[in-house]
C-alpha cells in the first residue's frame, strides 16, 4: 500500500465543535492537509448510518462519542489540548466555559474560529444553520436568477455553506500561521453572512455619487453574452463571453455583428448589459443558436478561443477527462457500504501533498476519554500581538478577473499587504468597475510593461522580497512575458507560488479559457438546479470565490509548512476541481447511494415546510427540521396554503411559526440589500472611495476577527517599500480605493 502523506498540517489539532456543513467542510479541509481532526458527534450520540454528506464531510476524522463528549469540563479539557477549535455554535447556545475569550486566557496560542450560521448580532442570529434561511437573510435567495424579477430561488447545493467552510478553514490556517510567527493565537469568525458576501461582493454594491452601477441581474434568460441556449438538437450550452473581445468574436462566428447596430445596442457593449437590452439581443440570438447542433456550435466557439461549455450531468462530468486531470475522485472502501468514490483534495501541494486518509466508519470512533491526553508543546508567545494574523505578509497578485484576486482579498483581510501588478492595458475585469472595486479594494495596484526590461525587473525585484506570488496566467503566457517557472523560481526558494487555472496547469486543457458559469455547465450544477426544465446557472460567482478560498488555504498551508523546512512550493488549484469540492457530497457515489436534491422553474425548496412563500407584504422563508414540525405547518396553512399564506404579512406568519417552533424568517428584498436590517446588525457594509465612480457600498469583508489584539504586529522588511517605489518608477502607481464615512464628501 502507498504510504499517505502526512501533509503541511501534520501534528496540528483540530477540535471540530461541529453539527452543521459549514463547519464540518472546514475540518474536512484541515484533515485533507493533514491535521488530526477529531469532530464531536451532537450529544456525543453514535453515528446511526452513513450518509453522502457523511462519507464526504467526515472523511479523515476522528469520530468522538460517548457520555463523557457532552460535557463541559471534558470539551474544554480537549479544546484546550488542541491547536485549533472549530465551533457553530449560535451566539445563544455556546457551551460555558468553551468562549473564545476564556479559551485564549488560558492557552494563548489557540486558534478558535467560530462559525456562527447567520451573524453574531440581530433579531435573527440565533436561527438555526439552514440553506434555505441564510439564502433568505444573506441574500443568496434573491440573486438567484429567477423568471419572476424579486422571487427568492433555493440552491439545490449548499454553496454558501460551502464558501463558508472553506474560508473557515483559511482563518483556522491564517491563525496557525500567526502562531508560528508570533506565539500568539486568535480568535476568528466566519458567519454564514461573511459567506454571503464573499459570494455575492460582485454584485451587492450601492454607488452613492453615481446613478447607476452595473449588476449582471437576476432575471432569466440573463445577458445575452452570459447565458443559456437551445440547440438544434434540444441540447444546451452556455456561451461565457464575459468581455467585450469575447463576444465580438462569438458574434462573428454566429454571423450576427448586425445586433451591434440595432438602436438600443448603438455598438456599444456596455448596453448590452441594460436588462431590456440584453434581453431583447438574446432574443435575436436564439434563432440563430437554434439552427445547428449544440457541439457544431462548441467547436465553433472553441476554434474562435470563446468560452462556451456543453451543459452536461454530473454522471457526464466525473465521466470527463477534465476530471481526471484535474481532480481525480478517490475510490476508498468502507466497512458497511463497500466501494466509495470521494472527490479528491481540491488543492495542489507538490512537496507537501493532501491526501483522503480514510473514510468516516466504526474503526474511527473514538471515547472523548481515549483522545489527546497531554498537551502538545506551544510557542511562547513574543511581544504584543498584532492586529490581524497575516499582519506582516507581502503578496504579490499578478492575477486578473476574480478567482485570483479572491484568494489575494481574503489574505488582505487577514492583514496581508498585497501589491496587484497589472499589465499597462489593465485587468480586463475593470469594464465592470464597481465589481472590480469589490475585489480590488484593499491591495496597492500597479500597472507595469512586463514585455520591457525595466517593467519584468521592477516585478522580479518584488517577487524578490514577497512571501507569496499569485497569478492566472497560462504557462504559456507566462514563458512569452519571461516569466517562466524557472525565472520566478529564482526569485527565492522561500517564495510560495499559487497558480489558479480553469482546468488546472498541466495536461490536454490546460490552456483553455474558463469562467464559472462554464463549470456550473459542465459540472452538472446548472442541470441539477433547472432540474427536468431548462438548466439554471447562479449569476453568483461561487466558483470562483471557491476557487480564491482554496487558494488562500494552499498559500497559507504552504507558508506553515515552510516555517518548518524554509522553502515554499508551487500551489495549484483550479475552477474544475472547485466544481467537486462545491458538490462534494452529490458527487460522492456508492452502490445504493439515494438520489441527489433537484430543482425545477425558480425552484422554491423541496416541500411546503421547506421553501420560500409569498404572503401579503412580501416573502418567507420556512425550515421544519423534522417530520413533526412539517405536520405542524401544514395543519396551520390548511388545504390551500397559497391563498391562506397570502392573506396575512410576514411578521404574522413569523410570530405564527415562531409559535410552533417552526423555524422561519423573512426573505430579504434585492433592492436595498445592504440596508435589510439584519446585514446592517452584523456590519455587512461599509463605504470606499473609487477614484473614477466616487463613493461605493461595499461587503466589508469575509473573516472576522473576534478580539483583535492591539499593538503594531512585526514589520515588513524595509526592501519591500522600496520596491513599491520601483513600480512607480517603471510603470504606474494607481490612485488607492479608501475606505471613508458614508457622508463624505465627494472630491
Amino acid at each position: 500500500m502507498t504510504p499517505v502523506p502526512e501533509g503541511p498540517f501534520a501534528g496540528v489539532r483540530v477540535l471540530e465543535l461541529t453539527s452543521a456543513g459549514a463547519g464540518r467542510t472546514a475540518g474536512m479541509l484541515l484533515a485533507d492537509l493533514g491535521a488530526d481532526v477529531a469532530r464531536i458527534l451532537p450529544g456525543g450520540r453514535e453515528p446511526t448510518g452513513w450518509t453522502p454528506e457523511d462519507l464526504c464531510l467526515d472523511r479523515g476524522k476522528q469520530l468522538v462519542t460517548g457520555r463523557d463528549a457532552g460535557s463541559a469540563g471534558e470539551l474544554r479539557r480537549l479544546a484546550l489540548a488542541a491547536d485549533v477549535v472549530l465551533d457553530d455554535a449560535t451566539p445563544g447556545r455556546s457551551v460555558p466555559g468553551l468562549g473564545p475569550a476564556g479559551l485564549l486566557a488560558a492557552r494563548p496560542s489557540l486558534v478558535h474560529v467560530a462559525l456562527p450560521p447567520h451573524g453574531t448580532r440581530g433579531r435573527w442570529r440565533n436561527l438555526p444553520a439552514d440553506p434555505l434561511l441564510l439564502g433568505a437573510l444573506g441574500g443568496f435567495a434573491t440573486h438567484h436568477p429567477a423568471h419572476e424579477p424579486g422571487r427568492p430561488v433555493a440552491s439545490v447545493v449548499p454553496l454558501v455553506g460551502a464558501v463558508q467552510g472553506a474560508l473557515a478553514a483559511v482563518a483556522a490556517a491564517a491563525g496557525l500561521m500567526g502562531v508560528r510567527t508570533s506565539g500568539h493565537g486568535r480568535a476568528l469568525e466566519v458567519s454564514g453572512l461573511h459567506a454571503s458576501a464573499a459570494c455575492l461582493g460582485t454584485m451587492m454594491i450601492e454607488g452613492m455619487d453615481v446613478e447607476r452601477v452595473f449588476s449582471p441581474g437576476s432575471r432569466l434568460p440573463g445577458s445575452p453574452n452570459f447565458r443559456t441556449y437551445r440547440c438544434a438538437d434540444g441540447r444546451f450550452l452556455h456561451l461565457a463571453a464575459l468581455t467585450a473581445d469575447f463576444f465580438f468574436r462569438a458574434l462573428d462566428v454566429l454571423d450576427r455583428m448586425d445586433v451591434l447596430v440595432l438602436p438600443e445596442v448603438d455598438g456599444e457593449f456596455a448596453n448590452l448589459l441594460k436588462p431590456d437590452v440584453g434581453t431583447a439581443v438574446g432574443e435575436e440570438l436564439e434563432p440563430t443558436l437554434a439552427t445547428r447542433p449544440r457541439d457544431e456550435w462548441l467547436a465553433a466557439f472553441a476554434e474562435a478561443g470563446v468560452p462556451a461549455a456543453p451543459v452536461r450531468t454530473r454522471a457526464e462530468w466525473l465521466d470527463d477527462e477534465i476530471v481526471a486531470s484535474a481532480a481525480p475522485p478517490v475510490a476508498l472502501t468502507h466497512p458497511v457500504l463497500g466501494r466509495v468514490a470521494v472527490p479528491g483534495v481540491p488543492i495542489g501541494l507538490p512537496a507537501t501533498p493532501g491526501a483522503v486518509r480514510h473514510l468516516p466508519g466504526p474503526g474511527h470512533v473514538v471515547g472523548a476519554g481515549d483522545l489527546w491526553r497531554e498537551h502538545p508543546a506551544t510557542r511562547e508567545p513574543e511581544g504584543s500581538a498584532p492586529d490581524l494574523p497575516l499582519t506582516g505578509l507581502r503578496v504579490v497578485d499578478l492575477s486578473t478577473f476574480l478567482a485570483a484576486p479572491f484568494a489575494s482579498a481574503v489574505l488582505a483581510d487577514l492583514g496581508a499587504a498585497v501589491v496587484k501588478v497589472e499589465t499597462t492595458g489593465g485587468d480586463p475585469y475593470r469594464v465592470f468597475s464597481a465589481s472590480y472595486a469589490s475585489a480590488n479594494h484593499a491591495k496597492t495596484i500597479a500597472s507595469l510593461d512586463l514585455r520591457t526590461p525595466a517593467g519584468r525587473g521592477a516585478l522580479l525585484e518584488l517577487a524578490g522580497g514577497a512571501d507569496v506570488l499569485i497569478d492566472n496566467l497560462r504557462p504559456a503566457s507566462m514563458a512569452r512575458l519571461g516569466l517562466g517557472d524557472e525565472v520566478l523560481g529564482a526569485a527565492g526558494p522561500a517564495l510560495v507560488r499559487c497558480s489558479v487555472s480553469a482546468y488546472g496547469r498541466t495536461g490536454p486543457f490546460a490552456d483553455l479559457p474558463g469562467f464559472d458559469p462554464v463549470l456550473q455547465a459542465l459540472s452538472g450544477l446548472s442541470a441539477a438546479q433547472g432540474g427536468t426544465g431548462e438548466p439554471v446557472a447562479t449569476t453568483a460567482p461561487v466558483h470562483d470565490v471557491a476557487t480564491g478560498a482554496l487558494a488562500a488555504l494552499g498559500v497559507l498551508a504552504a507558508l506553515v509548512a515552510r516555517t518548518g523546512s524554509g522553502r515554499g512550493q508551487h500551489v495549484t488549484v483550479s475552477l474544475a476541481a472547485t466544481s467537486t469540492f462545491l458538490q462534494a457530497p452529490e458527487l460522492t457515489g456508492y452502490d445504493g447511494r439515494p438520489p441527489a436534491t433537484v430543482g425545477g422553474r425558480d425552484f422554491a425548496g423541496p416541500s411546503l415546510a421547506r421553501g420560500y412563500h409569498r404572503v401579503a407584504d412580501g416573502w418567507v422563508a420556512i425550515a421544519a427540521v423534522d417530520t413533526a414540525q412539517e405536520r405542524a405547518v401544514a395543519a396551520l396553512l390548511g388545504p390551500d396554503p397559497e391563498a391562506t399564506l397570502g392573506g396575512r404579512p410576514v411578521e404574522h406568519w413569523l410570530a405564527e411559526l415562531a409559535r410552533l417552533g417552526v423555524p422561519a424568517c423573512p426573505v430579504v428584498a434585492r433592492e436595498g440589500v445592504l440596508h435589510a436590517p439584519h446585514l446592517v446588525a452584523n456590519d455587512f457594509s461599509h463605504v470606499v472611495r473609487d477614484p473614477a465612480l466616487g463613493r461605493l457600498r461595499l461587503v466589508r469583508g469575509y473573516i472576522g476577527a473576534v478580539h483583535p489584539a492591539p499593538g503594531a504586529g512585526p514589520a515588513v522588511r524595509p526592501g519591500w517599500d522600496r520596491a513599491v517605489a520601483l513600480l512607480g518608477a517603471a510603470g504606474t502607481l494607481h490612485e488607492p480605493f479608501a475606505t471613508v464615512a458614508e457622508e463624505a464628501p465627494v472630491r
